[in-house]
């Protein structure tokens, strides 16, 4: 396992955050310490060919969050009925 394909995973993931802006540096509040977080890696197989594709992603380890301290909203996608059979209509035609 060569370690350098990972490192230029991990390089480009980091990258891919800053240029899209998902992440606002913030201060801490008093008394706070920074969710832990950790690395976590995929190797993916091409289907057509044989080469490997190196992935990695950085998760939070959210089961420390704390509403109203680490988060302020939550979000769940809700779909209506109404909507559901309009788009099913849509489908069969």
């Amino acid at each position: 396992m060569n370690t350098t394909n990972w490192q230029l995973a991990m390089e480009s993931k980091m990258n891919s955050i800053r240029e899209n802006h998902t992440w606002d540096l913030v201060e801490l509040p008093e008394n706070r310490r920074a969710l832990p977080c950790r690395w976590v890696f995929r190797l993916k197989q091409t289907t057509v060919s044989s080469s490997q594709n190196y992935k990695s992603c950085i998760v939070a380890k959210g089961f420390r969050q704390e509403y109203g301290v680490d988060f302020g909203e939550v979000f769940s996608a809700v779909v209506k009925m109404t909507a559901l059979r309009f788009l099913l209509g849509v489908v069969a035609l």
